[in-house]
């Protein structure tokens, strides 16, 4: 049972007319203990209202499909392909959305995993499904669509796959065709565009979809969702790949792009309203034949972070027909562990030190530790770190996530917490911030209040775990100066990340909403918003079928 439950809306209601307050009403919980996370318990349906019922029926502008045109698996909807191209209508709201929320939150991710009879194999292999969720005066609009990249509109188009994604190579008719594709492989030509991580906001207001291929960067519209274009990098700085995380401001942009052939890392900076990346500073890798991925990375005020895992980067897998247990990266314990710190102003690297062993695929923040004369003595950076574990590249295969019986398969994650001190130490630390057992021992995905980037905070948004589960399915608000975790769960579902949206005029950091959308056993899924504060639940609205599980997000406020 959920641990905020709510009874279902008939999509045929009588037309009615409500008030919407701008604060949530104040309600009394009962918190129970679950191992060491409090989750909320089960609160009667009357607790939330129905509102924002605009007309007898939900007002479709894209029609359902008359016939169902995706595979019918029995899997849950999490892990099933989307069920059409496009839809776009209100939903029915469920609770209260505060009247000072006005925007659009998007979501991009995977969400289309097999072309014609074919069946992609890893979840980071499907293709782009942009979802939108406008919150206007109380209303909720939603809709999503897919990316056209050229990977995706060759795919449709000749009915096989036609570029290399995460996991999936495109079969060769021939021997030359094969040689071929490995000349292309090395020009670029044959990797994939299909931008299916995240999607940011620049500060000229541009929106770009990304993935971890510089080709993978598309303009969309936030309104339609229609792909304009390419974003096309005006610079001759050339390279394959780079973060899929960028750091982005309303004044710059700042990424890391990995050089395969000199280990290193070039830090990079894109001013507002240009396309040109220009060089703050270069990173030699310290160990290992190749640099270390880097899916993202943290800054502080005054200094970038660039970590150096020992997963590492492999020509060798990148040329392989079939993937190996950890596709295109190699792990490599015995080149160690490092993390880097450069100076953005002067592009000087500052701090470079070895740290015990991790994995991890997202950083949450950081900020610098300073004496009481105020002089930088470390940096301290967060992440989701998956204990230095890394099957749980491979526990994202598609059949492992189909095939959950009950059975506790979630490698275990932490809130990992480096620090890299600054007095010439060639040693960090990295030690869990809290018990991992107070969010289940599952962490990724997540999110902070934007105002606190590259500073002290105390908050922070993810995904945790109820176990037994082979994949994070709790939100999880993180305090870590109490060192204690909130807890949603419901049972069965699949929530996607939790993403903070700040109170317009707030004063304490965790003012504001959390937004997140649910995948349901049952097949069905809604928008879901929470209390930045409190953590219970303010409002819900079911969409007209289960969505696939999405990555990452950005909110694009209304004009």
């Amino acid at each position: 049972m959920a641990s905020l439950s709510f009874s279902s809306i008939s999509r045929c209601l009588p037309q009615s007319t409500v008030t919407v307050s701008d604060k949530s009403s104040p309600r009394k919980d009962i918190v129970c203990s679950l191992a060491k996370g409090n989750f909320s318990r089960k609160r009667d349906a009357r607790d939330l209202t129905v509102t924002n019922v605009a007309s007898p029926q939900m007002p479709v502008i894209i029609p359902l499909p008359e016939k169902e045109n995706f595979p019918r698996e029995r899997n849950h909807v999490a892990w099933t392909s989307v069920r059409q191209e496009r839809w776009e209508g209100e939903l029915v709201v469920q609770g209260q959305i505060p009247l000072w929320l006005s925007g659009t939150y998007l979501r991009n991710g995977p969400g289309l995993w097999h072309i014609g009879d074919y069946n992609f194999r890893h979840l980071f292999d499907g293709y782009a499904t942009l979802v939108k969720l406008n919150f206007e005066n109380g209303r909720l609009i939603a809709g999503h669509r897919q990316i056209e990249s050229e990977a995706y509109k060759a795919a449709k188009k000749n009915k096989k796959l036609c570029y290399r994604e995460f996991s999936e190579v495109p079969k060769p008719d021939n021997f030359l065709s094969y040689i071929g594709d490995l000349a292309n492989l090395f020009s670029g030509a044959s990797l994939t565009d299909n931008a299916n991580t995240g999607v940011i906001k620049l500060g000229d207001g541009r929106v770009v979809c990304l993935t971890e291929t510089q080709k993978g960067s598309i303009i969309i519209d936030p309104n339609t969702l229609d792909t304009i274009g390419k974003f096309e990098y005006s610079d001759t700085l050339g390279g394959l790949i780079h973060s899929a995380h960028p750091i982005v401001t309303d004044s710059e942009f700042l990424t890391l792009l990995p050089d395969l052939v000199n280990p290193g890392y070039l830090v990079v900076r894109m001013e507002q309203g240009t396309n040109e990346r220009k060089v703050i500073g270069r990173v030699s890798c310290r160990g290992g034949p190749a640099p270390g991925w880097v899916h993202s990375f943290p800054v502080t005020e005054h200094y970038v972070v660039v970590p150096e895992m020992s997963l590492r980067y492999c020509a060798q897998n990148l040329l392989r027909a079939e993937p190996t247990p950890l596709y295109k990266f190699e792990w490599h314990p015995d080149s160690k562990a490092f993390v880097h710190v450069m100076c953005k102003a002067s592009g000087k690297l500052v701090a470079s030190v070895e740290v015990p062993l991790y994995v991890t695929f997202h950083f949450i923040n950081a900020y610098e530790e300073k004496d009481e004369d105020g002089r930088v003595t470390a940096i301290i950076a967060d992440c989701c770190e998956h204990n230095a574990d890394t099957t749980i590249l491979d526990k994202l295969r598609l059949k492992n996530l189909r095939s959950f019986n009950g059975e506790d398969v979630l490698p275990d994650a932490r809130v990992g917490r480096f620090r890299i001190p600054f007095d010439g130490s060639p040693y960090g630390k990295l030690e869990a911030a809290l018990d991992p057992d107070e969010h289940g021992r599952g962490m990724d995905m997540c999110s902070i209040n934007p105002t606190y980037l590259g500073k002290k905070y105390r908050y922070a948004y993810a995904c945790g775990a109820q176990r037994p589960c082979n994949f994070p399915n709790t939100l999880t608000k993180v305090d870590l100066v109490e060192k204690k975790a909130k807890n949603w769960y419901e049972e069965g579902a699949v929530p996607s990340e939790p993403f903070f949206v700040a109170r317009p005029g707030a004063t304490e950091e965790d003012d504001g909403v959390v937004i997140s959308m649910i995948s349901q056993r049952n097949g069905d899924g809604y928008a879901l918003l929470l209390d930045g504060s409190t953590f219970e639940e303010i409002a819900r609205a079911k969409f007209p079928y289960g969505l696939p599980y999405g990555l990452h997000g950005c909110w694009v406020p209304n004009k």
